[in-house]
């Protein structure tokens, strides 16, 4: 397929070309010629972009009056300059035993060699460029600007990451050629000065999750040292860890499944030691009822419990699966993910069941004997009564069990949606768009008087500014568009007390001193996800699709109105199509073909003497820069003066341009953007200090009720909000299904539905824990979130299964019977359900609470794990049993009878 060879994270570094005495223009030539080069041939860099600094341009300076005074026309003159430019090849010269090339060289070299070249003959008397026009070094017209800190006018170098390749490698070569290129390439006192190095949020998102695995392992071996009580039972089962994690990156670069932030940051050990945990404890068990041997206790133990294993596994993963279907933004964050999980889980089952076994008869000795922890004797003694006091009141316990979980599935309302947590990136990345009218001069000024305010920000370090477009046309804005990067200090050296929430706040009102601005904030990477996602410069879009400009622009004003009204909505603004001052030059194409023009030749004059366009290039050594033929400044900024410009006819006249065509001022369009070959305008806003899908469905019933769109007229929401829904519409479909896989592995693996049924009930209950932590947290119901409920549904299924295998293992046919079998069946799974719940929850435990950058992906994932394992221990411990025993009683008929 054909795609982009970077994509909307592609941008990896942004550098200035730093001097104390270049000019700009010097620093714009040495980034296009030297430093572009050496970092484009860097593997792995897709594209280098500049932006800002004066392009030199070789300028034919001509005014009306002199042209007419030598009867020379603008044709004439530029034809002129571009046959004079050229070499040509005259074959081969044979001389004796050897052959010559013959080359006709008539490249020009200099500001000489233009003024030399000949434009028409006078009388036998040669008109040169030089006779009619000033020959001079300029710049061409600027687009764009860019400032950094106190250089008002700077250069810009952006390095953009080819699709596929590892960042950090990447970045490593990048940092070893911009070294080189300072040392041997650059003059002395130029220098390539990164300010933005994505580097360094990869490390410290990566310290954040190292510390999150490091905190995440300790406490594993804690739990497991601490319900074990034997260190190297606690050992043996730790083990297990860094060997899956090995067998699952062996397994995830063979399948070139990238590893990510989130696939690392969220991998949860506690899932990984599961099968461990359920063996060594079964083991453990059988030592501490004495009687038996080692390799006996292990056989036996193994026996009862490798069924259940492989199974709880194959669930868990099936949980896992509907991560593996997602597309677009939250497929390329989470499938990493469920491929590690998904790998880790089975090879930790496989290492369970083989190098385990092997590993313990190893490790503990045939003649260990062992006896539990105190306190699971003294939590033993105390479940059994507990839970024989609950089977006796079935109903109550269903009841309230139900009770709790409709006011859970009731606050899921309050909690709000969104798409995507914010990756916290230590940056500002604000949008400042001005009256489209504007030019760069007045833009300037604005941004000098922002840039200077920024910079007294105790909290910001960096302030880079980029006014209008670069130079490769990637962005096809106008100086009116001012895109602020503002660097914040490391967390370490931010100001006591400050935060980015109130800098930001702060700002607003520095920016609401000026009238006439519409400002939306983000951050850098964001920016350009949000822009990818929405289609326009804003988190978020609204687009009315259409044909006729001024209706367009009217629905957009009155959508905008009604955008207002709702609580959240920030950074509102519509992307102007309308209103752009225009000088139009319309041809008479009648009075042209009078006179024998062509449209061309009026079209040449326009788009050369009036807007600049090189005509021919220059060759200094490699470099080449643009020969261009401009009207001098005074001559082309009145209407009168441009209809006297000279156009050639061919009987060898020059008529004036106002006898062919009209020249007035009139306001166009600035932009016509189009979509699936649709005129559309958009207006762009965020949301801020409220969940995403509330807000936006609070905006859409408005503006749905308020709004009437005429007959063929559409409107579409674009962005954050739109990708949320299109993710959860797909999670609708695959979860259902993947639900429906994992009730069919338990009708397999208990061989009856009524089991099946049992444990699957678990499910809705589980979801409790995570909700409530989710509250209390303050967090909202994204996909991280969602993502965090497969994975809590699928080890609640686990403690199910476990727990249900061994009570039909005990269970009896009478009643009494039954019921002690149950007592004494479920209590045998309490320390693994214990230890399963612990492992899981608290192996997340660091993740949940961290507020570090890095952390913000993984944290509403931790969360739902953390909370939801506590309620699904008391539920699988507690409740499960009773569900279990109401539903058997009812079967056999025998609870009535009790």
């Amino acid at each position: 397929s054909i795609s982009p060879d970077s994509d909307a994270t592609g941008e990896i570094m942004r550098y200035e070309v730093k001097s104390d005495f270049a000019s700009s223009s010097q620093l714009k030539t040495l980034q296009n010629y030297e430093i572009y080069k050496e970092l484009k041939q860097t593997p792995g860099v897709a594209d280098v972009s500049s932006f800002g600094g004066k392009v030199r341009q070789y300028q034919v300076i001509i005014s009306p009056e002199s042209l007419q005074a030598k009867g020379v026309t603008i044709s004439q003159l530029i034809n002129a300059l571009t046959s004079a430019n050229s070499n040509t090849g005259g074959g081969l010269l044979p001389s004796g035993e050897q052959q010559f090339v013959v080359r006709g060289v008539g490249l020009l070299r200099n500001i000489e060699d233009i003024k030399q070249v000949v434009v028409a003959i006078n009388q036998g008397v040669p008109i040169r460029i030089g006779d009619v026009a000033k020959v001079e070094i300029g710049n061409a017209p600027r687009l764009g600007m860019f400032q950094f800190n106190d250089n008002p006018d700077s250069v810009e170098g952006i390095v953009y990451l080819r699709r596929g390749e590892n960042a950090t490698e990447v970045l490593a070569r990048v940092r070893n050629t911009v070294e080189n290129i300072n040392k041997q390439i650059l003059p002395p006192g130029i220098e390539v000065a990164p300010f933005y190095d994505r580097q360094v949020l990869l490390d410290i998102t990566i310290g954040t999750v190292k510390h999150t695995l490091f905190f995440g392992i300790s406490l594993v071996l804690a739990v497991l040292f601490f319900f074990l009580g034997n260190l190297r039972a606690a050992a043996v089962v730790a083990a297990v860890i860094p060997l899956a994690l090995c067998v699952s990156f062996i397994q995830m670069h063979l399948w070139s499944v990238p590893a990510n932030l989130i696939s690392l940051g969220a991998i949860d050990f506690g899932v990984i030691v599961d099968s461990a945990v359920i063996l060594t404890e079964n083991v453990m068990r059988h030592l501490e009822d004495g009687g038996k041997r080692l390799k006996q206790s292990i056989i036996i133990a193994t026996s009862e419990v490798q069924r259940a294993m492989i199974y709880s596994t194959g669930i868990i993963i099936v949980a896992y699966s509907p991560l593996f279907f997602m597309g677009g933004v939250e497929g390329i964050i989470f499938k990493p993910m469920a491929f590690t999980m998904g790998f880790a889980l089975i090879a930790a089952m496989i290492l369970s069941l083989t190098f385990l076994p092997a590993m313990i008869s190893l490790v503990f000795g045939e003649t260990m004997h062992h006896k539990p922890p105190g306190f699971i004797t003294r939590l033993l003694n105390s479940y059994k009564p507990l839970l024989r006091r609950w089977m006796d009141r079935p109903l109550t316990v269903i009841a309230v069990a139900v009770f709790v979980l409709g006011l859970t599935l009731l606050s899921v309302t309050r909690l709000g949606t969104a798409f995507l947590p914010t990756l916290e990136e230590n940056n500002i990345w604000l949008r400042v768009s001005l009256p489209n009218t504007v030019d760069l001069d007045y833009s300037v000024k604005v941004a000098n008087q922002l840039r200077e305010t920024f910079l007294r920000q105790p909290e910001i370090e960096k302030v880079a500014v980029q006014i209008g477009r670069p130079d490769d046309g990637t962005d096809s804005t106008g100086v009116f568009n001012q895109e602020y990067g503002l660097y914040l200090k490391s967390p370490d050296k931010m100001p006591s007390g400050s935060s980015k929430k109130q800098l930001i706040t702060n700002l607003e009102k520095e920016l609401k001193k000026l009238p006439g601005m519409t400002y939306s904030f983000s951050q850098y990477i964001q920016d350009n996800v949000n822009e990818a996602l929405s289609g326009v410069k804003g988190e978020n879009s609204v687009k009315i699709y259409g044909t006729d400009l001024v209706v367009l622009d009217q629905k957009a004003q009155e959508v905008m109105a009604q955008l207002r009204k709702v609580r959240g909505v920030a950074d509102e603004g519509i992307l102007k199509e309308l209103g752009q001052p225009t000088l139009n030059i319309q041809i008479d194409r009648e009075r042209a073909a009078r006179y024998g023009i062509n449209v061309n030749e009026i079209q040449t004059v326009v788009a050369n003497a009036i807007g600049g366009a090189a005509v021919t290039n220059l060759l200094e050594d490699e470099k080449t820069f643009g020969i261009a033929v401009r009207l001098n400044p005074g001559s082309r900024n009145d209407a009168a003066d441009i209809g006297r410009l000279l156009v050639d006819s061919p009987n060898g006249s020059a008529i004036p341009l106002s006898m062919v065509a009209t020249v007035q001022l009139s306001d166009g369009p600035f932009f016509i953007y189009r979509e699936a070959g649709k005129r559309y305008i958009a207006i762009k806003f965020s949301v801020r200090n409220r969940d995403l899908g509330s807000a936006v469905e609070d905006a859409q019933h408005l503006v749905s009720k308020n709004i009437t769109l005429p007959p063929n007229y559409s409107i579409s929401w674009d962005g954050q909000f739109n990708q949320m829904k299109q993710a959860q519409k797909k999670l609708m479909l695959i979860v259902p299904l993947a639900l429906l896989g994992i009730f069919l592995l338990l009708v397999s693996a208990f061989g009856n539905f009524r089991d099946a049924v049992i444990v699957m009930i678990n499910v809705p209950f589980a979801a409790i824990g995570g909700v409530i932590a989710l509250h209390l947290a303050g967090e909202t119901l994204s996909i991280s979130a969602f993502f965090g409920f497969l994975s809590l549904f699928g080890i609640a299924i686990q403690d199910g299964v476990i727990l249900i295998s061994f009570i039909n293992k005990t269970s009896a046919t009478g009643h009494s019977e039954m019921k002690d079998a149950m007592v004494e069946g479920a209590s045998l799974r309490v320390r693994p359900v214990l230890m399963t719940a612990a492992l899981s929850g608290l192996g997340l435990l660091p993740a949940a609470l961290s507020h570090s950058i890095g952390s913000e992906a993984q944290r509403p994932l931790a969360l739902v794990i953390v909370g939801g394992m506590v309620t699904t221990t008391i539920l699988t411990l507690l409740v499960l049993p009773v569900i279990y025993g109401w539903f058997r009683g009812r079967s056999l008929g025998q609870m009535a009878k009790a």
